[in-house]
């Protein structure tokens, strides 16, 4: 009895979302699983759209993972080579810090329901969820606009000059994404009636998902992201053509899978945003098997956004920009009237 009881409380501690939902699910040890799977999707569909026989034949009976995992261990046993003049401690510690924040929306973000372990009740205020506020929305947004900066300070600890250059590009579009994020998402918060993720799904339980009741605002988020995220064909911080790979031009072995992961998980931790904002998070179900739904329509999102890579060239900055605020942001504007309209029709 004494065993079960502190196995018992083993679990319960492991359910607890503070640190089930950082670490674990959908948290830094699904975020990697994930990074691996996204990357081997990303090249399998390109391949079969572009007729690119290489990945295509790679072992085909394993559904080429053999190339995935050398590519893998290629990176992991690399030399770290550290730059003479990079200014070594924020060198290194850059990328950290950048899969870090690509993180930290998660602890805002509510994927479920309470998860129900024998007598305890997880969550706060019915939510699973690490830290409750009721302005998750804001803190959300907030937290996913540090990542940014990481990479601004990544690029110009390594003192070269083409690593600036992206650096400054993802200055360029970082003010163009935010805007375009908080209108798309504050857009939905008129319906809603609030900033607060967790009554986001509750309304949409009893009414319509996100999407329908306002596709445009959808859309825009859904660019947003794509810029956001550096996904195609919006990839143009790192523009192998021009600056070769922008901000991590410096970087090799484990700590150039670190720069390259916080991309993909950023990408991810948007589609999650997306599946709460939009899609009814983890309706029709709750508990477990409701955050499971809820993760599943964001690796969805995921799985399109690298699918984009196969039948979009990438955007030159200039058109990057022309087409946001030329653009999306015009019909950012027409996704708060059309917001308002439906605010006035559900409280009528």
């Amino acid at each position: 009895m004494i065993e079960l009881s502190v196995l018992d409380e083993i679990i319960y501690y492991i359910l607890r979302p503070e640190f089930f939902v950082p670490v674990i699910f959908p948290g830094l040890i699904t975020s990697m699983i994930l990074l691996l799977i996204t990357i081997w999707a990303e090249r399998k569909i390109a391949a079969k759209v572009q007729l690119r026989f290489g990945p295509l034949l790679i072992s085909p009976r394993i559904g080429g993972l053999l190339q995935l995992i050398a590519d893998l261990l290629k990176f992991v046993f690399s030399e770290i080579i550290v730059p003479a003049r990079a200014f070594k401690a924020l060198y290194i510690l850059g990328p950290a810090l950048l899969l870090s924040t690509s993180l930290l929306p998660l602890v805002v973000i509510p994927i479920s329901t309470s998860i129900h372990y024998s007598l305890y009740v997880i969550g706060n205020n019915g939510a699973y969820v690490p830290i409750y506020v009721n302005f998750s929305l804001i803190a959300a947004l907030a937290l996913s606009m540090l990542t940014p900066i990481m990479v601004i300070m990544t690029a110009w600890a390594t003192n070269n000059r083409f690593a600036v250059v992206g650096a400054l590009r993802e200055g360029f579009l970082m003010i163009t994404y935010d805007v375009l994020l908080i209108m798309s998402a504050f857009s939905m918060a008129i319906i809603y009636g609030g900033v607060d993720l967790f009554g986001f799904v509750n309304f949409q339980s009893s009414h319509y998902l996100g999407i329908l009741m306002n596709p445009i605002s959808a859309f825009v988020f859904l660019v947003a992201m794509l810029l956001g995220s550096s996904r195609y064909p919006f990839e143009i911080v790192e523009a192998d053509t021009e600056i070769v790979i922008g901000p991590y031009t410096e970087y090799s072995g484990l700590l150039f899978i670190l720069t390259m992961g916080g991309s993909y998980i950023k990408t991810f931790v948007y589609s999650i945003l997306f599946s709460v904002i939009f899609l009814g998070g983890w309706l029709p179900f709750s508990g477990g098997i409701g955050a499971l739904f809820t993760v599943f329509k964001a690796i969805i999102i995921l799985l399109f956004s690298v699918f984009l890579r196969s039948v979009y060239g990438r955007y030159r900055i200039d058109q990057a920009l022309r087409g946001a605020w030329k653009l999306m942001f015009l019909l950012a504007i027409i996704s708060m009237v059309l917001s308002f309209i439906w605010r006035w029709f559900l409280v009528a």
